[in-house]
């Protein structure tokens, strides 16, 4: 089993059964396992602000969690303004984002590989944790997302995000 499929079955055991977002490049794995295994519904936006907007009003009026997922350079940047909201007004929200393959992630130039930044970088501030996973978190992808949504809902609820570069996505995982 991979990284994805791994976040396609935390999801499920979670009980989160709707994910908003935008598919690209950087999140096509997470996609594709969210999709074949079934459990949760994959709600299809035309920009990331409106997937995470719609996450947040999901909340309030069902109470239940949603996750947002979105691909990397403009489709992470577009939902910062979701999670401002969120963090404003103590909503836990789940946002998994793509990125570029690690490889591309360690030079310290301003855009790495096609679309890549340091998103986590962006985040100081207005989430109450954000986390890049590498190629050596695999073989524990659940106990991050486990950590992400405790964060998410302990003390004054907020934005949590959890970056899985495209490497990591498809790397094969013992869970």
């Amino acid at each position: 089993m991979n990284t994805a499929q791994h976040v396609a079955q935390w999801l499920s055991a979670k009980g989160i059964a709707d994910v908003f977002g935008v598919i690209g490049s950087g999140n096509a794995a997470l996609w594709d396992a969210i999709a074949r295994r079934g459990h949760s519904r994959l709600q299809c936006f035309h920009h990331e602000q409106a997937a995470a907007q719609a996450a947040v009003f999901y909340h309030r009026a069902t109470g239940n969690h949603a996750a947002v997922l979105v691909t990397t350079g403009a489709g992470s940047s577009n939902v910062v303004t979701g999670i401002l909201c969120a963090w404003m007004d103590s909503v836990p929200l789940l946002v998994i984002a793509g990125n570029e393959p690690t490889h591309f992630l360690k030079d310290p130039v301003r855009a790495k590989g096609a679309q890549g930044y340091n998103f986590v970088e962006t985040l100081v501030g207005i989430t109450k944790d954000a986390t890049r996973l590498t190629p050596g978190d695999v073989s524990s992808v659940s106990k991050w997302l486990d950590c992400s949504y405790t964060i998410m809902l302990a003390d004054r609820p907020g934005p949590v995000v959890l970056e899985i570069p495209g490497n990591v996505q498809t790397m094969e995982a013992a869970q």
